[in-house]
């Protein structure tokens, strides 16, 4: 456990990463540059899909030290360092709620998979009850009093007025996390450039639904299905089809330089060569 960290001379740490993460790509770099790579278990979740599944992997990156989920998709890096170095010594969080709040909003932001789901099902408590999970996401992971932190928010987000409210100020935030990853794959899938006038011909509305609610689920896990017949649901859908249609090609163009940076850095590369070719084809 990190409160004990002062007693482990070498810590274990499996790292889980996707060779698309544009965090993974930066924490990668930092390692190496750390001098660490050589010395951290790297397990990409393109290729070992069902080992990230059995750890409860939800968002890449996900750093376990000693076994324990500290760092899910939002990593601090200066942290991470002083943990790798054995320096960390577990200070009081200095926040206040609103903070806290703040840094569940940010985790949850950023995975396509988790903003969806909250955005589709306003249900804070659901993602609140995996404790594991939201002390990763939210970094308090590394706090000496995190489990007083985790208390506190969890009683603030799990009234479900409070959670419906804190996602809907901020709409526009999901709004643009749903479109920039629903541009990435898009990219992915034709390997260049469309506009918003190409992409709305092959996706209607209907098909945006479906998108919305399967990318959200881990096959059943998490799927809560609603009708286009849904006044809430469609609503979303609306709103999600109206900001696309006016911010797409504008995304389109920042995941496209996203991803040509994270490809044409060869120490990259090198260090996931093992790799690539999963996601490269032949």
């Amino acid at each position: 456990m990190l409160a004990n960290r002062d007693a482990v001379s070498t810590p274990n740490v499996e790292i889980f990463i996707h060779p698309t993460c544009s965090t993974c790509h930066t924490l990668i770099r930092l390692l190496k540059q750390w001098g660490y790579l050589d010395r951290v278990r790297i397990i990409d979740t393109s290729r070992d899909p069902y080992t990230a599944m059995e750890r409860g992997v939800r968002s890449v990156p996900s750093i376990f030290i000693n076994g324990e989920l500290v760092f899910a998709g939002i990593v601090d890096f200066k942290r991470l360092k002083a943990l790798l170095d054995g320096e960390y010594l577990g200070n009081r969080f200095e926040g206040d709620l609103k903070e806290l709040e703040e840094r569940f909003f940010r985790g949850v932001l950023d995975s396509v998979a988790t903003a969806l789901w909250l955005y589709v099902n306003e249900d804070c408590d659901a993602f609140l009850r995996d404790k594991e999970f939201v002390m990763a996401i939210t970094n308090l992971s590394v706090y000496s009093d995190r489990e007083e932190l985790y208390n506190e928010l969890r009683k603030y987000l799990g009234n479900a007025n409070t959670c419906r409210e804190a996602i809907r100020s901020r709409e526009d935030r999901f709004l643009t996390v749903i479109t920039k990853n629903f541009a990435r794959e898009i990219y992915w899938l034709h390997n260049k450039f469309l506009s918003w006038g190409e992409v709305s011909k092959l996706y209607s509305r209907e098909v945006i639904a479906h998108w919305m609610i399967v990318r959200s689920a881990l096959g059943r896990v998490g799927l809560r299905a609603y009708p286009i017949s849904n006044e809430r649901f469609r609503e979303k859908v609306e709103r999600v089809y109206e900001y696309m249609s006016k911010t797409f090609d504008d995304y389109m163009r920042q995941v496209i330089n996203e991803q040509t940076k994270i490809f044409s850095d060869s120490e990259y590369i090198e260090v996931i060569e093992g790799f690539m070719k999963s996601i490269k084809g032949p």
